[in-house]
C-alpha cells in the first residue's frame, strides 16, 4: 500500500503488538502481533538476565529483528513510514534502543560505581531508525516516551493517561495486568506507584496448557448445565461460547460454537478456573479435589495443582502490592472511588472473579476495563508527537512517590502471608489477624453490587481495514557446537518448551520458546557435561 504511515508499537514482556496508521485519516490500517517475546525467559527479569549474560548487542538484535518482522507484516511499504512510536517498560525500551541496562539490574549507587556503570537518561526522545537498526524510512522519527523509575515506564504512564484519573478529584486505583503488574494509587492527582513482579502465569505462560491471549484460547468460564462453560476467543479476538464440561473428568455436557477449536488457556482463564474452583470446592488450596488432581476443560486442556500454586502466587503479588500502596499513601482501600483494569489480561478477565480472588480490592464498587493502553498510547504519540512533552512532565512529577517493593518491609510482610495462603492453604481470617498484628489495614469487605464498565469489545479496539496478522513463529534462533557432544539428545528431550534441537551436531535454540537462565535443564541434564548454555547464547561460537 502507498501513502504516508505511522506505526504504533507496544513491546510487552510476553509479546509485541504493532499497528500501521494512515497519517492523513488517523485510521488503523492493520495490526500484527507475536505470541511470544524473542528473548529467552518468561518475565522481564529473565530478559534482563539474558541481555547481561550474552551482551546487550545480541539481545538488541534479537528484539529489533522481531520488530522488523512485525512491521513487515503490516502490509505497508516501510519506505512510506514517516513516524514510529513505541511504548513499554524501561527494560524493553532500553533493549530497543540498545542503551545501558545494568543500572536496571543492580541496586545502589555504590554497586554501580564499582562496575563503572553510568545510568543513561530515560527521558523522552526522538531518534532515527538507523541508530537502532529499524528497516523503515531512514528519515522517519522514532518517538520514545519517558520512564518514571527503573521498574516503571511508559506503559504505566499510558494506563494513567488513558484512564484520565490525573485530571479528577478523588481516589483511584489503576492496574496494568501483566507479568510485571504496574499499579498506581492516585489521590486527588497525587500518584503513588509501584511494580509487582506477578510473573508469567498471569498471562498464561509457565502454565502447562497456557498460552497468551490469541485466537483459540480459553479466557473465561461460566457455570452452566452442572458444568463449566468455556468462553473462547475467536479469530477476531471476540469472546464466543465453547463447550460445557464436567471439570472433574472432562466429559462434554454441551457443545458450543467454539467446541473443538481451543488451543490452550490464557492467564485470565486460569484465574477464572481458580475462582470457580474455590467457589465450588474443587480447589482447596493448594490441592485440586478431583480423582486425578486436575481440572479438566474442553479439547483435552487441563489445569494442574502446580498451575494453581503458580497463579496463586501471581494473584498474591497483586494484593500485596495494592495493600502496600494503600499503607504508604495512608488511605483505606474501601475509600477508593474507582478501579481501572488495563492490559489484555485486565480486559479479558471477569472483574467479579478478580474481586473474589483478590486481584483487585474486594471493595471495588466501580470498575472500568480499559484494554491495551500501552498500544493506544503509542498510537497517540505516533499521530501527535508533541505528547512526549506532556508525558515527560507527568513522569517528572511521579518520580518522588514511587515505592520500591523489593525494599519495602510492608510488602515483604504481606507477601509472606500470600505465600502461606497459596502454598499452605492459610484461611483469610488468619491472614487478617496477621495484618492486624503488623498494624496494617485488613482486607476490605466485598462490594455488594459492583458496577463493571467495559470500554471496548476487545483489548485492541480497532484491528484496521486489513485486519489482524498473528506471527506464531518469530524465527529467532541461536546456534552452537559443543566439543565432546555425543548427540545423545538428552538435552533436547529434557527441554520443557521443546525449544532445543540437535541437527548434525549443532545445538539450535528457538529463543522465543526458551525459558532462559531460569531453567538450564539442557545444561544440567547433559551426561557428558559439555553443554554450556552461556556459550550457546553467543552467536556463531563453536
Amino acid at each position: 500500500m502507498s501513502g504516508k504511515y505511522a506505526v504504533a508499537l507496544d513491546i510487552g514482556t510476553s509479546g509485541i503488538r504493532a499497528q500501521a496508521l494512515d497519517m492523513e485519516s488517523s485510521k488503523v490500517v492493520s495490526t500484527a502481533i507475536t505470541l511470544r517475546h524473542p528473548l529467552p525467559g518468561a518475565n522481564v527479569v529473565d530478559h534482563l538476565h539474558f541481555a547481561i549474560e550474552v551482551g546487550e548487542d545480541t539481545a538488541h538484535k534479537l528484539l529489533i529483528d522481531t520488530v522488523n518482522k512485525v512491521i513487515s507484516r503490516l502490509d505497508v511499504n516501510p519506505d512510506d513510514i514517516e513516524r514510529l512510536a513505541v511504548c513499554g517498560n524501561p527494560i524493553q525500551l532500553s533493549l530497543f534502543q540498545n542503551i545501558e541496562i545494568r543500572d536496571l539490574a543492580y541496586w545502589g549507587e555504590n554497586a554501580l560505581e564499582r562496575m563503572h556503570v553510568i545510568p543513561p537518561s530515560r527521558n523522552s526522545k526522538i531518534i532515527k531508525p538507523g541508530e537502532i537498526g529499524l528497516n523503515i524510512n531512514p528519515e522517519a522519527d522514532v518517538c520514545i516516551p519517558p520512564a518514571i523509575k527503573h521498574e516503571i515506564g511508559a506503559d504505566a504512564l499510558a494506563m494513567l493517561v488513558k484512564s484520565y484519573v490525573l485530571e479528577k478529584k478523588g481516589i483511584y486505583l489503576v492496574i496494568d495486568f501483566g507479568t510485571n503488574a504496574e499499579m498506581a494509587l492516585v489521590v486527588d492527582g497525587k500518584v503513588y506507584s509501584c511494580s509487582a513482579a506477578a510473573g508469567p502465569a498471569i498471562e498464561g505462560q509457565m502454565i502447562e496448557k497456557g498460552r497468551l491471549a490469541s485466537p483459540g484460547t480459553i479466557c473465561d468460564f461460566e457455570i452452566a448445565d452442572s458444568g463449566w462453560k468455556a468462553l473462547v476467543l475467536n479469530d477476531d479476538l471476540i469472546v464466543k461460547e465453547g463447550n460445557t464440561t464436567d471439570p472433574t473428568n472432562g466429559k462434554t455436557l454441551f457443545k458450543g460454537e467454539m467446541g473443538g477449536k481451543s488451543r490452550g488457556i490464557t492467564g485470565t482463564g486460569v484465574i477464572a478456573a481458580f475462582s470457580m474452583g474455590l467457589d465450588t470446592g474443587i480447589i482447596k488450596l493448594p490441592k485440586i479435589k478431583s480423582p486425578d488432581h486436575m481440572i479438566h476443560l474442553q479439547d483435552e486442556i487441563y489445569i494442574t495443582e502446580k498451575d494453581i500454586v503458580s497463579i496463586g502466587k501471581a494473584l498474591g503479588a497483586f494484593r500485596a502490592a495494592y495493600l502496600t500502596l494503600a499503607e504508604e499513601a495512608g488511605i483505606l482501600l474501601e475509600d477508593v472511588d474507582e478501579t481501572y483494569m488495563a492490559g489484555a489480561s485486565g480486559f479479558y478477565v471477569d472483574p467479579h472473579k478478580s474481586l473474589d480472588v483478590g486481584q483487585i480490592p474486594a471493595s471495588s464498587s466501580d470498575i472500568y476495563q480499559l484494554g491495551n493502553t500501552s498500544l493506544e498510547m503509542a498510537r497517540d504519540i505516533a499521530l501527535k508527537p508533541d505528547l512526549l512533552e506532556d508525558l515527560q512532565r507527568i513522569a517528572d512529577d511521579m518520580r518522588s512517590n514511587h515505592i520500591m517493593l523489593a525494599t519495602s518491609s510492608v510488602f515483604e510482610k504481606i507477601y509472606s502471608l500470600e505465600l502461606a495462603v497459596c502454598e499452605q492453604g492459610m484461611p483469610l481470617w488468619m491472614y487478617n489477624n496477621w495484618l492486624n498484628k503488623y498494624g496494617f489495614q485488613r482486607i476490605p469487605p466485598k462490594a455488594s453490587k459492583p458496577s463493571v464498565k467495559r470500554i471496548f469489545e476487545r483489548d485492541i479496539p480497532e484491528l484496521g481495514v486489513d485486519g489482524l496478522r498473528i506471527i506464531g513463529d518469530i524465527g529467532s534462533t541461536l546456534k552452537a557446537r559443543f566439543k565432546g557432544c555425543t548427540q545423545c539428545m538428552t538435552c533436547s528431550r529434557k527441554c520443557p518448551e521443546n525449544a532445543l534441537t540437535i541437527e548434525d551436531g549443532e545445538a539450535i535454540v528457538r529463543t522465543d520458546l526458551c525459558n532462559g537462565m531460569a531453567c538450564l535443564k539442557c545444561e544440567l541434564s547433559c551426561p557428558e557435561k559439555v553443554f554450556k548454555f552461556r556459550d550457546l547464547l553467543v552467536p556463531n561460537k563453536e
